[in-house]
């Protein structure tokens, strides 16, 4: 068997032997080794491209990463506030918009498969954000929110970054688990 069959084979191990809670109007759950239940819907076998498995490679060796979102507010309406950008994982203060939304695709599918979280409101202790706070793409987020500010009436004239944290969850360690067995 290839290697990718190998790990699309023990991601659909694990998730037969599992619980968790869905989002949406979903009850809680478990699926049973025969994925029998009364749920409106049944996990199906999962595959991980390569961009996906490099990015929990590096947060299985991490344990946590930073990441952040772009907000615009108002200095005017204090409850007016837009998510402009997230989640936003930065390498190098010089990564580009193309960069960022590449990975943020990928964070996007490893949250949607149930392996990773993103928090905004627990941003990892001691970690210095430079990489995001210094970021050639924040600075032209705030440039940007900031030419928006010389039109009459513009509401959102403040630029804001979020930190927060990026982590496995019990499901993506199991999945790790598994994965680092066939590598």
């Amino acid at each position: 068997m290839n290697s990718d069959a190998n790990k699309k084979q023990a991601i659909h191990k694990d998730q037969q032997n599992h619980s968790h809670s869905c989002c949406g109007d979903c009850c809680d759950h478990n699926h049973t080794t025969n994925l029998e239940g009364d749920c409106a819907h049944y996990l199906e076998s999962q595959t991980i491209n390569s961009k996906e498995m490099s990015f929990l490679m590096e947060l299985v060796q991490c344990s946590n990463l930073p990441v952040s979102r772009f907000i615009m507010s108002s200095s005017i309406e204090k409850e007016a506030r837009i998510v402009s950008l997230a989640p936003v994982y930065i390498n190098d203060t010089g990564d580009s918009m193309e960069t960022v939304k590449e990975i943020r695709t990928v964070l996007f599918e490893l949250e949607k498969k149930g392996l990773i979280s993103l928090n905004y409101e627990i941003p990892l202790q001691g970690y210095d954000y430079t990489q995001h706070t210094k970021s050639a793409l924040f600075s032209y987020f705030q440039e940007t929110v900031n030419e928006g500010k010389r039109n009459p009436g513009f509401l959102f004239d403040t630029a804001e970054i979020e930190l927060g944290s990026i982590a496995l969850t019990e499901f993506g360690e199991r999945i790790s688990e598994n994965i680092e067995s066939f590598a």
